[in-house]
């Protein structure tokens, strides 16, 4: 299953065009993640390129760039979608430099499978330096100016994007 939706410009100051692609994988944390939320996607990454070459995430490994371009694995599931919109030259310099951020500092940064399962229950959460893939698009999107939360960026699954957006 593919699914890809360009959400249209609101104005011409909307010249730069963001991706978020919803993935799942076949390992047990997907799997459970899968379960509980009752959707195909488990894992959300963001690019801010023209050229959908980088996407940057977080995943067991802590922040990291994912190159999805004919990237293989054992454990990726055919389900995609990608949901391309577009945002101002402001929101777009805002969303860069937060990712060079987390760029610079993700030696600091980990994963946290906690903070999932607290989202799954919808028990917000916040613990420093500790982030899943949702929360990190979530809280780049909303403090860039990029996107306005309808929750708290804790309580962002990828579903609730596939929601929001299409």
């Amino acid at each position: 299953m593919l699914i890809e939706r360009l959400i249209p410009k609101k104005d011409e100051s909307q010249k730069h065009k963001v991706t978020i692609l919803l993935t799942r994988y076949g390992d047990p944390f997907s799997k459970f993640i899968k379960l509980m939320s009752r959707c195909d996607f488990t894992h959300a990454s963001i690019c801010v390129d023209e050229d959908e070459e980088t996407f940057y995430s977080f995943n067991l490994k802590g922040f990291v760039e994912e190159h999805w371009k004919n990237k293989k694995s054992k454990h990726l599931m055919p389900e995609r979608a990608y949901i391309r919109f577009y945002v101002t030259e402001e929101a777009h310099e805002k969303l860069k430099k937060s990712i060079e951020a987390f760029n610079e500092r993700k030696s600091e940064l980990t994963y946290s499978p906690f903070g999932t399962i607290l989202c799954l229950f919808r028990i917000p959460s916040y613990f420093k330096n500790r982030y899943f893939c949702s929360r990190f698009i979530a809280e780049i999107l909303h403090s860039s100016g990029a996107y306005e939360l309808k929750r708290k960026a804790s309580l962002y699954l990828p579903v609730h994007f596939f929601k929001e957006f299409i």
